[in-house]
């Protein structure tokens, strides 16, 4: 059988790429955060915010000038069919129900599809076909019936007014009237040098009670220092609680109905007009100090209100590598300040750079610490991506479940946060699909009908604990276990303890559902949230109570660039420990050590701390102990071990490297460092360790 070619296109990403990628990718979040809402609200009470359209056509408008700006075409195109559809929902044109939004929702989704393919010409091209037809299903949808001609001659309103009337504005008028909602005119009168700031008060207050369908300059006479202005709005309230709400000076209110057919008996009379409150009288303001106060202000507003930089993260890599290098240098110049001090003849000239090393240790510090504040970033970016993937999810499923986040603002390396969006979503997609129950169901098992999905992250130490918990059915453990046994998985005479009966779900395959549907039922998921987890040096716990409900937690270290580490000796080699995961380090006898089932463990303040030896996982060759050895007490979450190391060697700043060679991925093993003398040193992979312990088996 002939082997099947393949080529590996070459992507080529250039700073102008990277600059697109960055401002469009904020762009298309917008999007989707407010489509999400706006598709809330359609399928619940069905009144929309009219600024989440207005929000979204700007976001398309933006990306399209932003695509246009650095000649992405597919992008641009796409983007102006975006318009047309939005333009066609906000002016009524264009029906708003699940139709429409799905076009637009399967719009925003291409545009993250073709930012993934920036730099990759060939990509761009083969996506031409889908843009196009797309772009047809956007065009036809926007095909719509003009209004009818006339349709607002009942209205009370000035034909001049009516004129004047953007066709949006005509649209919100035709909306607020079909939603049975009073329309108003609001007139008041403003000096011409304050008008701004007066027109601006008058029309937050009437949105606080309504929305302001136009604002124009109102005919009639006026002294020719004033100006003003007629405001069209639409509110809920009558008249009566309209005066009450509304108390601004100088304004008046009139209401605009439709007039009565002459079948009712009644005249077309124009309805009288009803003061809110009568005109004050008006007080000039003071020209000169006004001009001053204005022109400060525009001096201030050519100031820009933002002062957040945006900066690439592999600006910020190069700049850690760079941190992580003067660590390494740092160690170097301490072992020769110590080496100086420990000699007579050299011991001046070591205390003088002796308080050079020491000052620089402190700037190092200090640049070190700001240059991990700047790559934390706290974990509400991937809540709010969680969030809308459930609501999306919740539709699908026909499940009524709400969200509860907690800890939004608990930050984490962006590395690790970016890394942290698949398990989390496949952790809360689980959650939605396996565990919560119908409505019926729910209500039958005499709970709410509204299942609960919560996400809670909070700071542990050095670590960052990210639980995701929920009010469903729980994991029903016989089931699991059958699954596992059905695909060899597990022996059919396998002893298991309760918490290795939970662990199940994380094996590859496993899974509670017999049928495969879109979200679940294949067995793929769990596996990839512990491997993943695992992968950036965490761990995942799970627990589950049957009719209760679930909670995965998973444990994290905050940062994985420069971390501080204990070096310990054994078998004459030396190696790394993050000491964020160190809890404490102590001398043993040989007669502490206890052995149950083939397993070594000593009494730690009456618990049972399982050990584990160094040497033996590495299969080095023991050194002769003296009956005494170092035990290193390693935790992450609530899983504890003990690993026994013939001695320490005290701490240091390391910086972790992944190994490069043709063996790169070691058990045990979560790369190399550097240590002041130069010599390499591995650094142990502490969650590798603690899981297996937990789960009784002996490493590989």
């Amino acid at each position: 059988m002939a082997k099947k070619k393949t080529t590996t296109r070459r992507r080529r990403s250039t700073k102008a790429d990277r600059e697109f990628i960055s401002e469009a990718e904020e762009i298309v979040e917008r999007m989707r955060n407010d489509l999400a809402d706006l598709t809330d609200q359609c399928s619940g009470s069905g009144d929309v915010d009219p600024e989440l359209l207005n929000g979204i056509f700007r976001s398309a408008h933006s990306l399209k000038a932003l695509a246009g700006l650095f000649g992405f075409e597919p992008i641009q195109e796409l983007a102006h069919r975006l318009e047309d559809i939005l333009d066609g929902l906000r002016l009524g044109r264009v029906v708003l129900g699940m139709p429409a939004l799905t076009l637009i929702e399967e719009a925003v989704n291409v545009f993250g599809s073709l930012l993934q393919r920036i730099g990759d010409s060939e990509a761009l091209a083969e996506a031409g076909d889908q843009i196009t037809d797309l772009s047809n299903r956007i065009e036809t949808a926007t095909q719509q019936a003009s209004p009818e001609a006339g349709e607002f001659d009942s209205l009370d309103l000035d034909a001049s007014l009516l004129r004047a009337l953007t066709e949006y504005e005509e649209h919100r008028l035709r909306e607020s009237l079909e939603r049975g909602r009073h329309i108003v005119i609001v007139e008041s009168t403003f000096e011409i040098i304050s008008f701004e700031e007066g027109l601006s008060e008058l029309s937050t207050a009437i949105r606080e009670i309504g929305e302001v369908l136009s604002t124009l300059p109102a005919p009639g006479e006026t002294p020719e220092s004033q100006i003003r202005f007629s405001l069209l709005a639409a509110t809920d309230l009558s008249l009566n609680e309209l005066s009450s709400r509304l108390s601004f000076p100088s304004a008046t209110v009139r209401s605009v109905c439709r007039a009565r057919s002459s079948a009712e008996g009644t005249s077309d009379a124009a309805p009288p007009v009803q003061p809110v409150c009568e005109v004050a009288p008006e007080v000039p303001l003071q020209p000169v100090a006004h001009e001053t106060v204005r022109d400060s202000e525009n001096l201030q507003s050519l100031k820009s209100i933002s002062d957040t930089v945006r900066v690439d993260i592999r600006k910020l890599d190069e700049l850690m590598n760079l941190v992580g290098e003067l660590v390494i240098q740092r160690g170097t110049l301490g072992d020769i300040v110590s080496s100086l001090l420990s000699d007579s003849k050299t011991a001046r000239i070591g205390s003088d750079l002796s308080k050079v090393y020491k000052a620089f240790d402190r700037k190092l510090k200090g640049l070190q610490a700001s240059v991990l504040d700047v790559r934390m970033v706290p974990l509400r970016q991937v809540f709010e991506k969680v969030s809308r993937v459930l609501r999306g999810l919740r539709r699908e499923l026909d499940k009524t479940v709400r969200l509860e986040i907690r800890g939004a603002d608990t930050e984490l390396d962006k590395l690790i946060v970016e890394e942290l969006v698949d398990p989390l979503m496949h952790t809360v997609r689980n959650a939605l699909d396996h565990a919560i129950e119908t409505p019926e169901e729910r209500i039958a098992a005499g709970k709410d009908p509204e299942g609960c999905i919560k996400i809670e992250a909070f700071q542990r130490g050095n670590h960052v604990v990210i639980a995701v918990s929920d009010d469903g059915r729980g994991i029903d453990t016989a089931r699991l276990r059958a699954n596992a046994e059905s695909r060899s998985l597990v022996g059919p005479d396998e002893v298991l303890t309760r918490q290795e009966m939970l662990d199940l779900v994380f094996l590859p395959g496993a899974s509670t559902r017999d049928v495969v549907t879109e979200t679940s039922g294949r067995g793929v998921g769990m596996d990839v949230v512990r491997s993943n987890v695992t992968a950036l040096g965490g761990v995942v716990d799970i627990d589950s109570t049957p009719g209760r409900g679930t909670t995965i937690s998973m444990t994290l270290p905050i940062t994985l660039a420069i971390i501080q580490s204990l070096i310990v000796r054994v078998a004459g080699q030396r190696f790394a420990i993050p000491l964020n995961s160190v809890l404490e380090t102590m001398l043993i006898e040989e007669s502490d050590i206890q052995r149950s089932e083939g397993c070594e463990m000593i009494n730690l303040r009456g618990d049972a701390l399982p050990l584990r030896r160094l040497a033996s996982e590495f299969e080095l060759n023991e050194s002769a102990s003296d009956g005494r050895e170092f035990v290193v007490v390693l935790g992450m979450g609530d899983l504890r071990i003990g690993l026994l190391v013939d001695s320490l060697e005290g701490q240091q700043d390391t910086v972790i490297k992944p190994i490069q060679g043709p063996i790169q991925t070691v058990d045990g093993i979560a790369g190399a460092t550097e240590l002041g003398d130069g010599d390499p040193v591995l650094v142990l992979d502490v969650a590798s360790f603690v899981e297996d312990s937990s789960r009784g088996r002996e490493a590989a």
